[in-house]
């Protein structure tokens, strides 16, 4: 019986000293820690070391909306162009307040821009075979979303944008940052009946 009690003994101080050392780590600063920091640091860091980047490990400064507009023959045989029409406000409209969105509305269109603007090089040509497919996947998902008849005429051409505006400062920040949107426009590219389908 003392065997039990000892081992339980034992694993109380252990949990005790374990949670009291994550918790001074965590803790605001203050005499105690200050004085013990070489030891909290030395238990904590070892095994218990927290990696913020886990949680954000590349935090958003800017946001980026992802726009397309269309260039349509009409049954008169000219082309027109369509206006921009935002896809990533489309997707944010189908998100809130929604309790279940579907993972492409949240990520879809997300991810293939970043996949395709990582895939460019520095003139903003699509790099080997993987920046061609992250092309065609890109307008695969565009014209999904407009359809093959836009304003009474059938899409030719889709040309993307990405409207892309600084994150404001915080109250307390004295950092002065310009919030006004640039603009990253893409080249137009044709499009078949396959990219419908």
């Amino acid at each position: 019986m003392s065997i039990i009690a000892l081992a339980v003994v034992g694993v109380v101080v252990a949990a005790t000293v374990h949670l009291a050392m994550l918790f001074l780590n965590s803790a605001p600063w203050n005499s105690f820690s200050q004085q013990h920091a070489a030891d909290i640091d030395k238990y904590v860091g070892s095994e218990f070391a927290q990696e913020w980047q886990l949680y954000a490990p590349n935090p958003q400064s800017v946001n980026t909306h992802v726009q397309a507009r269309a260039k349509v023959q009409m049954p008169s045989g000219t082309l027109t162009d369509t206006g921009w029409v935002d896809l990533t406000a489309m997707d944010d409209e189908r998100i809130v307040h929604n309790p279940l969105p579907s993972q492409a509305h949240q990520n879809e269109l997300h991810h293939a821009w970043s996949n395709y603007v990582d895939s460019l090089d520095n003139e903003g040509r699509p790099v080997g075979l993987y920046g061609k497919l992250m092309q065609q996947y890109l307008l695969r998902i565009v014209a999904h979303r407009l359809g093959p008849q836009v304003n009474g005429g059938t899409v030719q051409f889709i040309q993307l944008r990405s409207a892309n505006t600084p994150v404001g400062k915080p109250p307390w920040s004295v950092q002065q940052i310009d919030t006004q949107t640039s603009y990253v426009v893409q080249p137009w590219w044709a499009v078949t009946a396959e990219d419908f389908k």
